[in-house]
């Protein structure tokens, strides 16, 4: 059998089984001696192990992970793994952009990935140097860690991260400690985005991988999600361990938990209530789910037949099945359908989302204080939005620091939709995200206002006819086009949305029952502190006092 070779183009290489025991053949590849299976030239004195002939022409590796390495024959050249010089000709792998050399035996010796089941042993550099993270790309002055063997380098924290994990936002796999992920993802022409964050991720440091579907996380975003963590990248330093089963995470019979049938249970509202499926009644009046406290404006709901109404408990027909568990991509632990709590004054509470204080059920995780509003826990991840009919926008898992474009504010949240083209930066916080698209306003019953995207001429003057103070021409805003009424969303729905006005409820601190009242800066002042209310009271009719919902004046009639 001939094979030609680009290291000895002259003549082509017969395969030999081996050599005669007194005859001592050096390869010409790795200066190794020959035993066993190789070429030859038969008509000058070259040789070459078998294996030498098959190395790869190009590869990736650790130890020059930037760009490939390709195979070439050639003298005089020192290796930059042990620094050996060889003054005949024979293999290494060489990078022409970098002038990096490495012989056949120090790149076999290495492990070409972090999956291949190498094991780290970091050896501290107590000098304080100058250095960039291999892993994260971060630049640090203080002291490094160093693989003895690949000669990776890299912090304290990086040298500590687990090599396999498993988070909240993507608990169908495990993911990998990936610390080059320009190997996995080099198919990819665009740029590589963290699933979580949204933002680009530079594909020469390391990242956690899925290699299931090709997930990929930023090192601190995943960490931050981390539900189990198995092993680390440095067998020197000790890690506490999380066992599978008293993990943080849905249990199969948690998965398999179903549905809460909300009108059937006797627990969720107060009284006894039977509920009927309307269908072919539309209501007058702007009425409100019980469950998400969100407008009821189709025909299609349940009302009351017990009470024939009287009750005012209304539920939207999707509202009155709800899932009992549910894994949200913003929180890392599973939430639970809770009807009501008393975490707030009349059984409200704050959503961590959108930051409004509602009435109605909720998704809450216990062991973080955590809660989302039906409406917050049930928009996807990603979402087709008016006011950015361009490209759907994507669920991000971060501190919101940016401006949102709909309010043309930074927003102090954990999460935010963001358009994933590059040219586009286009983000809106969840306040704006679940701006209704049309409302009424009891002040004005002539027309259905329309939440509106860019100002509606061309003045460069633009008023709210509701508090007829100047509008932010980069602020979303309601407006009816025929009658040429615009007014802040603010002034529309007000600072407290998601209350339910009128309901009653009993408190320890007084005596009789109290009730959630509408209030504004031009209703008579709060009878405790004499202060002005913002939108909301709470209101004692016995005693004939309306007081704000602080601590300090409920606790005070």
């Amino acid at each position: 059998m001939e094979i030609q070779h680009f290291s000895h183009m002259e003549h082509p290489l017969v395969f030999i089984e081996g050599v005669g025991e007194n005859e001592v053949i050096v390869c010409r590849g790795c200066e190794e001696p020959i035993s066993d299976a190789a070429y030859k030239c038969s008509q000058c004195s070259f040789f070459l192990h078998k294996s030498c002939t098959e190395l790869q022409p190009k590869i990736q590796h650790p130890v020059h992970p930037n760009h490939p390495l390709v195979l070439i024959y050639s003298g005089n050249r020192i290796c930059d793994g042990c620094c050996k010089e060889s003054s005949k000709s024979c293999f290494f792998y060489h990078c022409k952009e970098c002038h990096f050399d490495l012989d056949i035996k120090c790149a076999s010796n290495w492990q070409s990935s972090a999956e291949d089941g190498h094991q780290h042993v970091f050896v501290p550099i107590l000098k304080r140097i100058q250095f960039t993270c291999d892993i994260c790309g971060e630049d640090h002055k203080r002291r490094a860690r160093v693989c003895s063997i690949c000669q990776l380098l890299v912090d304290i924290f990086c040298a500590r991260l687990a090599c396999t994990i498993k988070i909240g936002a993507h608990k169908d796999h495990f993911l990998t400690l990936i610390y080059n992920l320009h190997h996995q993802v080099k198919e990819q022409d665009d740029q590589v985005l963290c699933q979580l964050c949204r933002k680009t991720v530079n594909t020469k440091y390391g990242a956690y991988y899925c290699k299931e579907c090709g997930f990929v996380a930023h090192l601190n975003c995943a960490r931050q999600n981390v539900l189990q963590q198995f092993d680390n990248l440095d067998s020197s330093v000790n890690l506490q361990f999380l066992s599978v089963d008293s993990a943080t995470n849905v249990t199969p019979e948690e998965d398999e938990a179903g549905t809460w049938d909300i009108l059937e249970d006797e627990q969720p509202f107060e009284g006894e209530h039977k509920f009927i499926l309307s269908t072919d009644k539309k209501l007058e009046d702007d009425k409100f789910c019980e469950v998400c406290m969100q407008l009821i404006s189709g025909s299609i709901f349940y009302t009351c037949a017990t009470c024939s109404g009287k009750c005012n408990i209304l539920v939207h027909d999707k509202c009155g099945n709800l899932p009992i568990k549910k894994q949200h991509l913003l929180h890392k632990h599973p939430l639970a359908l809770y009807s009501f709590t008393n975490k707030y004054i009349g059984r409200t509470f704050i959503c961590d989302v959108c930051k409004h204080l509602c009435h109605g059920f909720q998704y809450r995780c216990d062991e973080c204080d955590y809660d989302l509003d039906i409406q917050c826990s049930s928009i996807p991840d990603i979402i087709k939005h008016e006011g950015h009919h361009q490209h759907p926008l994507h669920l991000a898992i971060r501190p919101f620091d940016e401006k949102c474009n709909g309010c043309d504010s930074a927003k102090n949240s954990n999460g935010a939709f963001v358009c994933i083209e590059s040219k586009c930066n286009f983000a809106l916080g969840f306040e704006c995200a679940i701006l209704p698209v049309e409302v009424k306003y009891e002040e004005y019953d002539r027309h259905v206002l329309k939440l509106t995207y860019s100002v509606e001429d061309d003045s460069g003057e633009y008023y709210c006819f509701i508090c007829e103070k100047e509008r932010n021409p980069k602020q979303w805003f309601y407006y009816c086009r025929e009658c040429d009424f615009a007014a802040h969303t603010h002034c529309i729905l007000g600072n407290y949305p998601y209350i339910k006005y009128g309901t009653t409820f009993v408190d320890e601190r007084h005596q009789h029952p109290l009730t959630f009242v509408r209030k504004t800066q031009f209703s008579p002042p709060c009878d405790i502190c004499n202060e002005p209310f913002e939108g909301m009271g709470i209101e004692c009719k016995q005693c004939e006092l309306t007081v704000h919902t602080y601590k300090k004046c409920v606790g005070e009639i």
